[in-house]
């Protein structure tokens, strides 16, 4: 029973950190990532918790659909605004 709390923990642990990580990165592209990141453990800790039904929709919603959306988006935006002239403030890398 203790290797369930272990594993509990863990995985709260990992979504917790993943969390803070996609609030206090700057790149957009490293947050979408974190979020996807936390969407897998989320589901992994549905998993271990028996919620099967809950970990499915989470990996196709929280891991695969929602951050492929952002990165469209951002995608879009950045296509539609150009390349801003100081990228250097956006913390994004490969700035002129």
């Amino acid at each position: 029973m203790s290797l369930f709390w272990a594993v509990d923990y863990a995985c709260l642990a990992v979504i917790l950190t993943a969390a803070v990580t996609v609030v206090r990165t700057e790149n957009l592209n490293g947050a979408v990532m974190a979020l996807s990141a936390a969407g897998t453990v989320l589901s992994l800790l549905f998993v271990v918790l028996g919620a099967p039904d809950d970990a499915h929709a989470e990996v196709v919603v929280g891991t695969i659909a929602l951050p492929t959306l952002y990165l469209l988006a951002i995608g879009k935006v950045r296509a539609a605004v150009g390349e801003p002239e100081d990228a250097d403030d956006l913390g994004e890398e490969g700035a002129p």
